[in-house]
C-alpha cells in the first residue's frame, strides 16, 4: 500500500509540474546550449523568454542568451500589449 501511495504522489507532482510550465510563443528560437561569454555590440533587438515565463527586450540574441534565465527570444522589442508575444 505505500508503495502505491508514493506512486500517486510522484504521478501528481509531475502533472502539476507540467500544467505550472508557460506557454511557449511558436516562434521562439531556442538558446543554444554552450552560452556565450562575449557579444558585438551590434543593436538587433530580441524580446526573449524567460524561464518564469516574463518577457525582457534585450539588444541582441548574443546577449539575450548570455543569461542563463532565458531560454528562448525572437526578433524585435517586446511591448506591454503583446507581452512578447508577436
Amino acid at each position: 500500500m505505500n508503495i502505491r501511495n508514493s506512486a500517486s504522489v510522484v504521478l501528481l507532482v509531475s502533472v502539476s509540474a507540467c500544467q505550472s510550465m508557460p506557454e511557449r510563443p511558436s516562434d521562439l528560437v531556442d538558446c543554444p546550449e554552450v552560452r556565450p561569454q562575449v557579444c558585438t555590440m551590434i543593436y538587433a533587438p530580441v524580446c526573449a523568454m524567460e524561464e518564469n515565463g516574463q518577457f525582457t527586450s534585450y539588444s541582441s540574441d548574443c546577449t539575450a542568451c548570455s543569461h542563463k534565465e532565458v531560454v528562448g527570444y525572437h526578433s524585435g522589442v517586446c511591448t506591454k500589449e503583446n507581452k512578447g508575444i508577436r
